[in-house]
């Protein structure tokens, strides 16, 4: 037989040459996908007014999960995009300083990191059938972990952007975590040039859902009216406890009550904590009419984040708050690591409150939230629950992130719980927007985030039947169930090739 000959340096080098610039070329082609990715993000947020373009705004960032090899470099790559859409979302957290907002950009991006890492390692061995769907499912089912717990952070999740779309209200079948995955498996399909049309047809077909789904309201319970006032003082929280400053916002308060006198018949509703002061102990007011007043309660040295129920012969606490934000009002650090405290803010030193019961007055059965607890489905679902509960009182203060977009975000928060569980919701925010959302997400009437006023309604209280508030517990462990399958499928493909 001849001999083979040995190609010639020069063609060898030729070669070489050529296959680095080819992964030169890949390379540069994936940092311009990740600028787009960054581009996307920034017109993807809801300053813009394009909440809908979520849909396709993330198809970069998968491409480019589903394109690149996963050595350091490239993994550097991915995560570096990761963090700046996170960055982008939540640069509002800079009040506490922008090393807060890197930090928490740094541990939101892990969630997403994670999932993508493990798929990229199995994504070979998945059943091709569930090969579209599988990355999405990991991802929601990262975004259902880190909204729970102590450590919850129930803001940014994509489902969220769709807000005044007509996917919207397809969240009274499948929740915000539904929606999630439905932008995320819609972001895959755009990520494939093959999958184009498919995707459109998709988003087609949910416009028809979401907007079907809108004009059916199916009662649960005959409606009512009641009569409210929210009061909204337009403070900026401080620090630092400043007396004169306090007293300030005690008169400015007093003032909005007696001007809610003007409503003789209304339940009065405040914000969080207008009176950063025991008001069991210190009786600053004593209200003409029925009144919800967030305060401090304290007892036996220990203090928790409340509401009030007062009126001229009555005064008890009516709810304590039962998840608490960590750093915010309590320190999660342990004392060994106490020297980090002072990196990282501390607003309060608050104790949790147990599990409440809601609060029965005339036909109302009235539930309580305070603050980011209305960013969490399970807590909502835990007390709506075989409570009967018609009605939902959101008591918050957003004032920490001045004229960023958190605000609004927030009450968005709260319009997407209202439609998830057909509650309607009373929400009162001591720098606004305070606001009266119906059972359907609407807004009822609104007062703008910086005015100083109170708000009246006679409020319909309408509670209406969803598909999630029965499935609410069950809709997280199908997806972690389902995520389980295709995991053991994968190592179970593996394995086979070893055996």
């Amino acid at each position: 037989m001849r001999e083979q000959k040995a190609d010639h340096p020069n063609l060898k080098f030729i070669r070489l040459t050529s296959s680095l610039i080819d992964v030169t070329k890949k390379n540069n082609y994936l940092w311009l996908l990740s600028i787009l990715t960054i581009i996307f993000a920034i017109f993807s947020q809801k300053y813009f007014g394009s909440n809908m373009l979520i849909f396709f705004f993330l198809s970069p960032l998968f491409y480019i999960i589903r394109n690149l090899k996963p050595d350091k470099k490239n993994l550097f790559l991915l995560y570096f995009n990761i963090f700046l859409y996170f960055f982008i979302s939540i640069i509002w957290l800079s009040i506490f300083g922008l090393h807060i907002v890197i930090l928490m950009s740094l541990y939101l991006s892990f969630f997403w990191f994670l999932p993508i890492l493990i798929w990229k390692k199995i994504e070979k061995n998945v059943p091709k059938k569930l090969y579209t769907i599988s990355l999405p499912l990991f991802l929601t089912l990262a975004e259902i972990l880190r909204n729970s717990g102590t450590y919850a952070f129930g803001l940014e999740s994509p489902g969220y952007f769709l807000i005044d779309t007509p996917f919207m209200y397809i969240a009274k079948l499948i929740g915000v975590t539904g929606l999630t995955f439905l932008t995320f498996y819609i972001n895959m399909l755009f990520s494939d040039k093959k999958n184009i049309l498919k995707a459109l047809y998709f988003l087609s077909i949910l416009i028809f859902i979401g907007t079907l789904i809108n004009s059916i309201s199916v009662n649960n319970t005959n409606s009512f009216k009641q009569k409210f006032t929210i009061l909204q003082g337009n403070f900026r929280p401080i620090f630092q406890y400043e007396e004169n400053y306090e007293n300030l916002i005690n008169k400015q308060y007093i003032n909005l009550f007696n001007l809610a006198k003007s409503y003789p018949d209304s339940i009065v509703v405040t914000p969080e904590v207008i009176f950063r002061t025991c008001l069991n102990e210190n009786k600053i007011i004593s209200p003409d009419q029925t009144s919800f007043v967030g305060s401090i309660y304290c007892k036996n040295n220990l203090y928790y984040n409340s509401i009030y129920y007062l009126n001229k012969e009555e005064s008890k606490v009516v709810y304590k708050k039962e998840h608490l934000v960590p750093f915010g009002e309590f320190n999660p650090i342990p004392k060994n690591f106490s020297f980090l405290d002072k990196f990282l803010p501390q607003l309060g030193d608050f104790e949790k409150g147990k599990t409440s019961k809601p609060f029965k007055y005339k036909d109302l059965h009235i539930g309580f939230l305070i603050c980011f607890e209305d960013t969490l489905p399970p807590l909502i679902y835990r007390k709506l629950k075989d409570n009967h509960i018609n009605l939902l009182i959101v008591a918050s203060n957003d004032g920490w992130f001045k004229n960023t977009y958190e605000p609004i975000e927030h009450l968005n928060v709260s319009r997407f719980r209202a439609i998830e569980f057909g509650v309607p919701i009373i929400r009162a925010a001591n720098t606004g927007p305070s606001a009266f959302i119906s059972s359907n997400g609407d807004i009822i009437k609104i007062l703008p985030a910086d005015k100083v006023g109170i708000l009246f309604d006679n409020f319909n209280i309408k509670k209406t039947e969803t598909l999630y508030s029965e499935i609410a517990s069950k809709e997280d462990k199908f997806i972690i169930l389902l995520s389980t399958i295709i995991l053991t499928l994968a190592i179970f493909n593996i394995l086979r090739k070893f055996l």
